[in-house]
């Protein structure tokens, strides 16, 4: 019994960590979305491609680094993926939680 409580306890974690990641992408990412505010009018079409290309491998690099970096193989373990794992599964809670009352993102 507790396997399985174990078990949906994980799932749902990993189901709020990618509903976290796929909230931040899109509105990250869509039209009109936090980067196009941010950059303004140079956002266009032409460079749309290229400019999502770049903070997804920035963010890819970043992130194989903190977890090839401070795994507990190397005798210590950092705080940093935890506060980052907690983030994602806040912001999956709320994604989640507003698809169900607004049905939209």
């Amino acid at each position: 019994m507790k396997q399985i409580v174990e078990f949906l306890e994980s799932f749902v974690i990993v189901g709020l960590v990618i509903a976290g990641i796929a909230g931040i992408s899109y509105n990250m990412f869509r039209d009109d979305g936090w980067i196009a505010k941010g950059l303004g009018s140079v956002w266009n079409f032409e460079v749309q491609y290229p400019l999502i290309a770049i903070p997804v491998t920035i963010g890819a690099i970043v992130m194989f680094r903190l977890w090839s970096r401070d795994r507990v193989i190397h005798g210590k373990t950092s705080k940093l993926p935890n506060l980052i794992l907690y983030a994602l599964v806040i912001a999956g809670a709320y994604y989640v939680g507003r698809y169900a009352i607004t049905g939209g993102l």
